[in-house]
């Protein structure tokens, strides 16, 4: 039974990425498999230092997610813009928190926050992201899926 999942869709730029894995123990003294490097480890950095900020706990890496995010990436058909790397897409994500508002938890008309709230959803506990070149240009396409999956409608802490 594949897991439920919430995608993301994020855009940013070609830079290259070491296909370098390793194991890593997760507090259970579990192996779990590292994120690839670089552009792995800064979505999770960036994620994590954004759910920090509004005292949500962490997110783990699964590569699983990742292969689900890579077939997904690998479908698309849609443009792409210039951001750098994953920590700079994901920085984009939760500057969207400018434009949320939790009393209502909605963003404010004509801006968009979803992506923010995906970020710091507090249900989700594992996060895989990929990416693909794009046909038309040296850019690239990203996707991030979580798991448990989140809501859009719900609050994300």
């Amino acid at each position: 039974m594949s897991p439920s999942i919430c995608v993301t869709i994020l855009l940013l730029a070609l830079v290259p990425q070491s296909p370098a894995s390793a194991s890593i123990n997760n507090n259970n003294g579990v192996a779990v498999a590292a994120p690839s490097v670089p552009t792995a480890t800064q979505f999770l950095q960036a994620h994590n230092d954004a759910r920090r900020d509004v005292g949500v706990a962490p997110l783990e890496w699964n590569s699983t997610l990742e292969q689900d995010a890579q077939r997904y990436a690998d479908r698309l058909g849609i443009g792409c813009n210039g951001y750098q790397d994953g920590a700079a897409v994901t920085a984009s994500w939760v500057n969207g928190r400018r434009w949320y508002d939790y009393r209502v938890n909605a963003c404010a008309p004509g801006h968009e926050c979803g992506a923010y709230k995906l970020v710091v959803c507090s249900t989700a506990q594992e996060l895989g992201c990929a990416r693909r070149t794009c046909r038309s240009s040296p850019d690239t396409v990203a996707v991030c899926s979580y798991f448990p999956a989140c809501d859009y409608n719900d609050r994300p802490y």
